[in-house]
């Protein structure tokens, strides 16, 4: 599966932090990333249903 690639302006505080815990999680900050992405999805499908995409 290719993969998309995605520009993210953050504040610098937060990313540290991001670093720290994504650190402590033993994942890059784009995993860590992903990883909470794919978090909010499950949730939401949980709460909302099913995104389907075409």
């Amino acid at each position: 599966m290719e993969l998309s690639r995605f520009t993210l302006r953050i504040n610098p505080i937060l990313l540290k932090k991001l670093k720290y815990i994504a650190d402590n999680n033993g994942r890059s900050v784009n995993k860590e990333i992903e990883q909470i992405l794919k978090w909010i999805i499950e949730d939401y499908e949980r709460k909302c249903g099913k995104i389907n995409i075409d």
